[in-house]
C-alpha cells in the first residue's frame, strides 16, 4: 500500500505521498504505531486511575513509576511480542509504519517537573490527522502530554509533504481547567467520518471546549459534534467502531444521549459494555472497508462472526496484554494516510 514517487534516475529513495485522512474506513496506507521498546507505568493522578482497572490495575497501583519490564518481566515480554506482531502484520500488508521513539529524560518531566511515565505503546492520543491537517493535540491526561516528543520530528516532516501542521494550545501543568481557552482533546475521542468529525466526551479526557477549538481550527468545511459517553470509558473508541459507511459497532448502552446523529440510519452491531470494557472489544483496527484486525482472544469470537457475516475479512492477532492494560489496536495507531 506504500505510495511513492519514483526518481527518473533511479537513485533516490521513494518520496512519501501527501498526508490525507478522509474517513475511518478508507484504506490504511501509512500510520504511526506504538513502540514495543518502552512502557513505564504512570504515576497515579486522575488520568491514570481512569485506565487502571482489574488485576492489572492492582499491579499498576503497586508499581507506579516503574518500567513494566521490572514490575512484571513475563507480561512485558508478551506485550512486546504482541505489539511487534501488529507492526509486522501491517508492514507485511504494505502499510508504511512509523514507530514512536524515545522521550528524553527532561521531556519525561513535562509539564510539572515530575516523571509521569512512558505510554508510547499507544500513540492514538497525542495527535490527529484530519484531511491534510496534522494536529498536535492538548490531552487532558498528563502522561499523554509528553508523547508528542517521541514523534515530533516525524510530525514536523509532514510539512514537506504538503500537510497543514499545527498544534492545539497546550493545557499547561494543571490537571485540567474548566474555562474558555482550556480545551482538551485526545485522539481516541476523535472520529473522522468524511466532513463530519465526532469528539467523545466522558468527562475525563476530551471536553466541549476542545471540540470548539477543533471546529475553529478546521473551519467551515467540517462539522464537529460532541458525543457524550459513559464516564466508565475514557474514549469514544472504547465504545464505537465505524468499519464502513453505514455500519457501526457500538456499546450502545454507553451513550447516555444515544448514538450521534451522524450515524442515523446505520446498521449497528451492539456490544455489551462489559465486553467493551474488559476486552476492548470495540477498539479494533480497520484496514479498509472490507478488512479488520481483531484480537485473537475467545471473547471476541462472536463479534468476529457477526462481522464475517457482513462480508468482512477478519484477521486475528494475539493482543491480550495491551487490551488488559486498556488499549487495543485503534489505541495503538494514528493514521497519516487513509485515502
Amino acid at each position: 500500500m506504500r505510495i511513492s514517487i519514483s526518481d527518473p534516475g533511479g537513485g533516490a529513495a521513494p518520496v512519501l505521498a501527501p498526508v490525507n485522512v478522509v474517513s475511518e474506513w478508507a484504506p490504511l496506507r501509512e500510520c504511526v504505531y506504538g513502540s514495543p521498546d518502552a512502557f513505564v507505568l504512570s504515576v497515579f493522578h486522575d488520568d491514570a486511575r481512569l485506565r487502571a482497572q482489574g488485576p492489572f490495575g492492582r499491579l499498576w497501583a503497586e508499581n507506579q513509576g516503574r518500567p513494566l519490564a521490572e514490575a512484571a518481566p513475563d507480561l512485558w515480554a508478551e506485550m512486546q511480542s504482541q505489539v511487534q506482531g501488529a507492526i509486522d502484520l501491517l508492514r507485511g500488508l504494505g502499510v508504511t509504519v512509523h514507530t514512536a521513539g524515545p522521550i528524553s529524560e527532561m521531556n519525561r518531566r513535562f509539564p510539572r517537573g515530575e516523571d509521569h511515565g512512558v505510554f508510547t505503546p499507544w500513540m492514538r492520543d497525542p495527535f490527529v490527522t484530519i484531511g491534510n491537517s496534522v494536529i498536535e493535540l492538548a490531552p487532558r491526561s498528563l502522561f499523554h502530554r509528553r508523547q508528542r516528543f517521541a514523534i515530533r520530528e516525524l510530525l514536523a516532516s509532514t510539512m514537506d509533504r504538503g500537510a497543514r501542521y499545527f498544534a492545539q494550545p497546550d493545557g499547561g501543568a494543571d490537571d485540567s481547567l474548566d474555562a474558555p481557552g482550556w480545551g482538551y482533546l485526545e485522539g481516541g475521542d476523535i472520529f473522522v467520518l468524511g466532513e463530519t468529525v465526532l469528539v467523545g466526551h466522558s468527562g475525563g479526557c476530551s471536553n466541549p471546549e476542545g471540540a470548539r477549538w477543533l471546529q475553529h481550527a478546521l473551519g467551515p468545511g467540517y462539522g464537529v459534534q460532541v458525543v457524550p459517553i459513559d464516564p466508565m470509558f475514557p474514549h469514544l473508541d472504547c465504545v464505537l467502531m465505524t468499519p464502513r459507511q453505514g455500519l457501526a459497532v457500538a456499546a450502545t448502552a454507553a451513550f447516555p444521549a444515544g448514538l450521534p446523529a451522524a450515524l442515523d440510519g446505520w446498521e449497528v452491531i451492539d456490544v455489551p459494555p462489559a465486553l467493551a470494557k474488559s476486552h476492548m472489544a470495540v477498539n479494533n483496527l480497520v484496514l479498509d472497508d472490507r478488512t479488520l484486525v481483531l484480537p485473537a482472544e475467545d471473547a471476541l469470537d462472536d463479534l468476529a462472526a457477526a462481522l464475517r457475516a457482513r462480508g468482512f475479512e477478519i484477521i486475528r492477532l494475539p493482543y491480550r496484554v495491551p487490551c488488559m492494560i486498556g488499549g487495543s489496536f485503534r489505541c495503538a495507531h494514528q493514521p497519516l494516510i487513509r485515502a
